[in-house]
Order: C-alpha cells, then structure tokens, then sequence
C-alpha cells in the first residue's frame, strides 16, 4: 500500500509571550518542505506528502500508529481531516495529540484521499512497522 497524494496545512496561534523563530523552526523539522506565512495572530503553513510522510515517520519512531489511525478517523469530516497537535512535545522532536498545553494546539488539516492515509496509516500498524 502507498501514500496518496494529500495536502497538508497547518494553524497555529502565535502568542505574545512565544518566539515566533522559534515556533516557525518547530514546524519547519515537524513539516519538511512547508511554506510558512504570518496571517494576524497565527502562523498558516502549506505542505505536501513529504511533510506527511515525515509525521508518519515520527509515529513509527514513536510507536504510536494505532492511536494515530484511531485519531485521524475520530477527526474525519468528508475528504478532510483536522486534528489537534500538541506544541510543547514537538519541541524535543515528539509527537501527542490533543489540545492541552499552556499555548494550544497545533492545528494539521489534511486534504485528498485521506481515507486512504487512515489505510495506509492502519497498514503500517497492522503489519507491525
């Protein structure tokens, strides 16, 4: 099984009290090959299947595939799929889902055949990867 061809944004509010270097340099190593832009009070990010594949990656280091696939399906709506990331982990290169933190989550918004991401997310964990 491949990955389809997806598209990935992400949202994430930059607060007053964070480094907005620091906070782009976070999304850059979570997100390879994003494109970053300044909307207001929030960073918007555009990526393609490598981010993703990157951030499979990370499940797989992680052992977390199975609530991987558990929480892309729980946050399926129609062809997207919109999941909160927690900021604070990905700084020492982790991945939690959830919105808990001091400063919220990271908002990753998935486009494309995502059904067929949660396949090939729940392939990976079925096979043992």
């Amino acid at each position: 099984m491949q990955l389809p061809d997806l598209e990935l944004q992400v949202f994430v509010h930059v607060y007053p009290t964070e480094s907005e270097e620091k906070l782009r340099k976070i999304l850059e190593e979570t997100f390879p090959g994003i494109e970053l832009e300044r909307r207001g009070d929030y960073i918007v990010g555009k990526a393609g299947k490598e981010a993703i594949e990157h951030l499979i990656e990370m499940w797989k280091r992680e052992s977390i595939l199975g609530r991987a696939a558990i929480v892309l399906r729980k946050y399926k709506k129609g062809n997207t799929i919109r999941f909160p990331l927690a900021r604070e982990p990905l700084v020492v290169k982790r991945t939690s889902f959830g919105d808990e933190g001091e400063f919220g989550p990271i908002w990753v918004e998935v486009t494309g055949d995502v059904d067929a991401l949660i396949d090939y997310v729940k392939s990976l964990f079925d096979s043992g990867i």
